[in-house]
């Protein structure tokens, strides 16, 4: 259901909420306005649109891009951070351990 607001003014306005989540890392609130804005897409008759709804369409359709991007080099870093934490997870259980060891002595 389309709300009563323009369509450019609702285009607009998922835009700022998008580029605002990912500045702030809100996955959460970045979540949302994506949901809305399938949504809102969803529900668009394409072939009605202006010229100017068109063009704020494209421009949040490169806005959307860029965010997804920023998400997906998120995702690589965490990814990243887990493999790495994973490698060092033997080392960190035999570092716990020998600390466990050195303490069992001194009782």
């Amino acid at each position: 259901m389309l709300s009563s607001t323009p369509v450019t003014a609702r285009l607009q306005m998922l835009g700022e909420r998008l580029r605002d989540a990912c500045a702030t890392r809100n996955w959460t609130a970045l979540t949302r306005a994506d949901a809305e804005l399938a949504q809102l897409l969803g529900a668009l008759d394409g072939a009605a649109l202006s010229p100017g709804e068109r063009g704020a369409l494209q421009r949040l359709r490169a806005l959307h891009e860029q965010v997804r991007g920023e998400c997906q080099r998120e995702l690589d870093r965490v990814g990243e951070a887990l493999a790495q934490m994973r490698q060092q997870r033997q080392g960190w259980s035999a570092y716990a351990q020998s600390h466990d060891w050195g303490m069992e002595t001194q009782a």
